[in-house]
């Protein structure tokens, strides 16, 4: 059976399509508008335009409402026209007050936020209380007058009093009146703290006091008085130390220094026993009773300690003190024998100075002897003398050769014109001299009979001092005037004979004594070496001057006589030194 299609339940495929063309630019269309639509709605949500002048305004204001604040404001000017006649009472500052409660009343009676009365009210709070705060500012300040003025009379319970009123006064305005410009935190704990201070003071008054009276008991040594005045003046202080703390009173450095003065009364006694025993010691001393007197000093340092071992924070501990008895008990000992180095001492200095060289050895060797004697027995003496010791030991040490230094040193001095004191040794100090003296030699042009090179000044001292030692006179380096008198006039000289230069020793320093003489017959005076002369009103940081030019010069500058400065420490291979001896 064959089946018919209705036509026109079942439209072809183009009548679809034409259909489908139809509807869509209709539904672009729908949702655009729908779209717009929806742009303009959310935009009513959003923010809006607003008049400010409406903000803080109730929406409506009853009249009696209105009335109540209207009644504040007059209030307010009745009291600014009494202000601007007189000064105001307290019936008159009651106007502020009603001004104020009618404001507050006013803005708890409206249903929205007045700002303008809400400032109002603000201001009106704070010229308030800025005004009837003034009474209790005045009462305070006043009490605070009082109870310095009681203060300065020493009348510490009536000052105390005053100011805890004060304060309490304060402390009413800061409470009552917050907004006030006499509200002050600072000055109520000032104020309390005065308070405080001066219920200290009587308490601190009575521990100075006690203080002072242990010090003057200390004085007349009535010790056990003493030391209970002062145990007096420690509890004070200690109670208001632990019960006032902060405060101007409340001092543990004085309560340190209270309790260090305790143990000084406590070893007062014995420290008062030592300085008798002292002094009587000195006295002992000064009689030449010296047995006893080195008696005493060891009593002394027994004392001193016991006094160290049991006061050991006390002010008269002192380490320091039980060496210094034992040295003056052994120094007290040891005069004797002291006495008798010092007389040997004497003897050698006057022995070699008149070249009596062999009886001078044996005095050396008694002096060595009793000096061992002396470290040995009492090493603590202040009669042991380093530089005494330093010098017997060197002594000791050239014994042999003191004989032949005199002969070589006296046979190459010569006078200094118009000079009756000193002599000068005719040539430069040799290295073989020097070696002899010194026992080294630090030159760098070696050779025995070449003069000693690369020593600086201080080396040129320390020889003078040991030449002294050996000869027994005053050694050392010659002043300029010395230097030039010696070398006389050069105006006819011919100074290649006499002067080692650039010309003719090739810059190297030759033997001494080999070219012709100057003057009364000093060798290589000019040239040669540079000699190092006595610093004379110099200080020690100053430099140190060498005269006469070096090998190295030329004979146009050796003429000039070059004087030239260097350090105290330098050493140069072209300086080197000549000397200068006590006559006598």
């Amino acid at each position: 059976m064959a089946i018919f299609k209705n036509p026109i339940a079942t439209p072809s495929s183009g009548i679809r399509r034409m259909l489908m063309r139809s509807l869509f630019p209709l539904s672009m269309i729908t949702l655009g508008i729908a779209t717009l639509w929806g742009f303009w709605f959310l935009s009513q949500l959003g923010p809006k335009d607003v008049d400010m002048s409406k903000i803080g305004s109730p929406s409506e204001v009853p009249e009696a409402v209105k009335a109540i604040q209207q009644e504040s404001i007059d209030l307010e000017l009745r009291y600014d026209e009494i202000v601007a006649m007189r000064e105001p009472n307290a019936d008159d500052i009651l106007l502020l007050e009603q001004a104020l409660e009618k404001q507050e009343v006013y803005l708890t009676s409206i249903t929205g936020f007045d700002s303008v009365a809400s400032n109002r009210k603000l201001d009106l709070e704070e010229r308030y209380q800025k005004i009837a705060s003034q009474s209790l500012y005045q009462e305070s300040h006043e009490l605070e007058r009082q109870a310095e003025t009681y203060a300065r009379n020493k009348d510490f319970e009536n000052s105390s009093n005053a100011y805890r009123k004060a304060f309490e006064k304060q402390q009413e305005l800061n409470e009552t009146f917050p907004k006030s410009s006499a509200y002050s935190v600072g000055r109520a704990t000032f104020l309390s703290r005065k308070v405080v201070s001066l219920s200290a003071e009587p308490l601190f008054q009575r521990s100075l006091a006690y203080e002072k009276e242990a010090d003057r008991l200390e004085e007349e040594e009535e010790w056990e008085q003493a030391q209970e005045r002062l145990v007096l003046a420690i509890n004070l202080q200690d109670k208001i130390n632990r019960k006032y703390r902060g405060i101007r009173q409340a001092d543990l450095s004085r309560l340190g220094q209270l309790q260090a003065k305790l143990i000084g009364i406590q070893s007062g006694q014995n420290y008062a026993k030592l300085e008798r025993v002292l002094k009587l010691a000195d006295s002992r001393r000064a009689d030449n009773e010296n047995f006893e007197a080195a008696a005493l000093y060891e009593e002394a340092a027994r004392l001193q300690q016991e006094i160290n071992d049991n006061y050991v924070e006390g002010p008269h501990t002192s380490a320091a003190r039980v060496t210094e008895f034992l040295r003056n008990a052994e120094t007290a000992k040891s005069l004797e024998i002291g006495l008798e180095i010092e007389h040997k001492h004497d003897l050698l200095r006057d022995l070699l100075s008149q070249r009596r060289t062999f009886e001078a050895s044996d005095v050396i060797g008694a002096l060595r002897r009793d000096i061992r004697q002396m470290q040995t027995s009492f090493p603590l003496s202040s009669l042991n003398d380093k530089d005494l010791q330093l010098k017997v030991r060197y002594l000791s040490l050239v014994q042999k050769d003191i004989g032949f230094i005199h002969d070589r040193i006296y046979d190459s001095l010569l006078p200094i014109p118009e000079n009756d004191e000193w002599l000068m040794l005719r040539t430069e100090v040799s290295q073989a001299l020097y070696t002899l003296i010194m026992g080294k030699n630090p030159s760098r042009n070696k050779g025995d009979l070449l003069p000693v090179d690369s020593v600086n000044w201080v080396d040129a001292k320390n020889f003078c001092e040991r030449l002294t030692w050996i000869l027994g006179k005053s050694v050392r380096l010659p002043n300029e005037n010395e230097f030039r008198s010696v070398l006389g006039r050069l105006r006819y000289l011919v100074l290649e004979d006499h002067a080692w230069c650039s010309k003719n020793a090739g810059g190297v320093p030759q033997n001494i004594g080999i070219k012709k003489p100057q003057g009364i017959g000093f060798y290589d005076l000019l040239g040669n070496v540079s000699e190092w002369l006595e610093s004379v009103d110099r200080f020690d940081s100053e430099e140190a001057v060498h005269i006469g030019g070096s090998a190295l010069d030329s004979i146009e500058t050796i003429f000039t006589v070059p004087l030239r400065n260097g350090s105290r420490g330098e050493r140069s291979r072209l300086v080197g030194f000549r000397i200068v001896v006590k006559d006598n």
